[in-house]
């Protein structure tokens, strides 16, 4: 197993930048958690993490934090970027490209978050923001089935 790079950790650390009380049991994972593999699928990355055995869990169930904005060097049209937490432990980051090719070393230019709006059709749509929407973060941090 890897640590992480720093564009992981950076990345690692906006997903769980916040004052929800449900990011300190996630804050606490990310401290010890090591990379488990690296799959590169071209225009993205899975990056498969874990955390130590007996590390306290957050919930039974799955949560999914969309809600980070990337711009990567090389990257033009920006990237989807995911993390998984999985029976309440942090399982995976994955990246996606919307058009292009994902670079074999990522370089981060900066780092936003997007503020979910509903949009007249009922589903929702990203806006860019500078700081973490707390309505949207409290949204995404609803635990789903597992």
């Amino acid at each position: 197993m890897d640590g992480l790079t720093l564009f992981e950790r950076r990345v690692l650390d906006a997903c769980l930048a916040g004052d929800d009380s449900r990011l300190d049991v996630l804050r606490m994972q990310a401290a010890s958690a090591m990379v488990a593999e690296r799959e590169h699928t071209g225009v993205g990355a899975y990056i498969t993490l874990k955390v130590p055995d007996g590390t306290p869990a957050l919930c039974a169930g799955s949560i999914i934090l969309g809600d980070v904005n990337l711009d990567v060097a090389g990257v033009a049209n920006g990237v989807a970027t995911l993390l998984y937490v999985t029976s309440g432990k942090l399982d995976f980051i994955e990246f996606a490209t919307y058009d292009d090719d994902w670079p074999e070393d990522p370089s981060l230019v900066s780092v936003g978050y997007l503020q979910w709006v509903p949009s007249s059709s009922g589903a929702f749509s990203g806006v860019p923001v500078k700081e973490r929407d707390p309505e949207t973060l409290a949204w995404q941090l609803q635990e789903r089935e597992a």
